[in-house]
């Protein structure tokens, strides 16, 4: 049985992962001062995209949901932790912009992965956002392993601009 805090109503789905979006990114807002603009600038567009993508995954069952909802709470977590470990250590690392950055690709990868889940059939439109999603995947455990590699992460841009665009695409048959 699925743990009543993560069995959302698939109509309050998008809500939820909302709120939860806003509070962290007024919790990071508050504890890291010098850094509230650039998280902003990636958490607001991040949140947009999110609301998009949550109100075509009222098909996902509760229990692909209440993971997501897991996965996504841990990534915010590790978020916070991750920020203020750069905003400790300016010049030292992963900066403060790189970790919003990758962090916002991945949970917004994991919202594509979660609306894909949900797609059925052989077609061949999805199976290639699938492939992509795969790409994003690839490419955001490489910068995690070596942050520091610009050309993996235009990589991991383009490759989830791609995705975005191919699930539209899907979606329209």
């Amino acid at each position: 049985m699925t743990a009543p805090d993560t069995a959302d109503r698939p109509a309050i789905r998008p809500a939820v992962v909302d709120q939860r979006l806003a509070r962290a990114t007024a919790g990071l807002c508050r504890d890291h001062p010098a850094s509230a603009r650039a998280v902003r600038a990636v958490l607001a567009p991040l949140r947009d995209r999110l609301r998009r993508v949550h109100e075509h995954c009222v098909q996902a069952d509760a229990d692909a949901w209440a993971a997501y909802r897991a996965d996504l709470d841990r990534g915010l977590d590790e978020l916070s932790v991750e920020v203020a470990r750069a905003a400790q250590q300016p010049g030292r690392g992963t900066g403060v912009d790189d970790v919003l950055a990758a962090t916002a690709a991945r949970l917004e990868l994991r919202a594509w992965q979660l609306r894909l889940s949900t797609a059925g059939g052989p077609d061949p439109q999805v199976a290639g956002a699938r492939q992509l999603a795969a790409a994003v995947d690839a490419g955001l455990d490489e910068l995690a392993a070596d942050p520091g590699r610009a050309g993996v992460r235009a990589r991991v841009a383009h490759d989830l601009d791609e995705l975005r665009r191919a699930v539209q695409r899907a979606g329209r048959n």
